[in-house]
């Protein structure tokens, strides 16, 4: 998947950003693509705002590491997901896209691209079904106001298929662990 995450990126430079939906299968594998996505954020010269959980953060990190210099390195930005979506003690999709802007605002005003990724995990997701659909189409408007490249992840196995749904009318691009299809 790493070439074709690469190419896909590439394409969605090329035109104003893009919004992409990871259903992942593999944590290996979603380790991996999540290097990858970072590498070719920073490589690029764009600043990378990384919504992730602390276990996978320390793995890929690790990786990071060995791949980048101190400068690219300090164009990663992380944040806890569940500090990130849960900022105001609940999930509350105004809240949290304000949370969004808040972060990457710093960025757009010095770098021509910015690529984020946030993977989203839940408690008892059916409870939060509208409100991610909510969320979701107000980072898509923002992602094409502002040109950048979002990809949201979410456990393939744990995704219920309403929310899959809702996800895909919500994003231009849905990858797996091995392969990618415009929406």
């Amino acid at each position: 998947m790493n070439e074709l995450l690469m190419d896909l990126i590439d394409d969605l430079q090329n035109s104003n950003g893009g919004h992409i939906l990871y259903h992942y299968d593999q944590m290996d594998c979603y380790i991996q693509n999540a290097v990858s996505y970072i590498t070719a954020g920073v490589k690029c010269g764009g600043h990378v705002l990384f919504v992730e959980n602390d276990r996978n953060y320390f793995l890929i990190d690790k990786e990071l590491t060995n791949l980048l210099g101190k400068e690219e390195l300090s164009r990663v930005h992380f944040m806890n997901n569940f500090d990130f979506y849960y900022s105001n003690g609940n999930f509350n999709p105004d809240t949290v896209f304000n949370f969004f802007l808040k972060h990457i605002q710093p960025y757009l005003d010095s770098s021509p691209k910015i690529f984020t990724w946030g993977l989203v995990e839940w408690g008892n997701v059916k409870d939060y079904i509208p409100l991610v659909e909510q969320y979701e189409k107000k980072l898509c408007k923002a992602i094409s106001e502002h040109g950048l490249i979002s990809l949201c992840a979410y456990d393939n196995r744990s995704t219920p298929p309403e929310l899959k749904e809702n996800l895909m009318r919500c994003h231009d691009v849905l990858i797996t662990d091995r392969e990618y299809k415009y929406l």
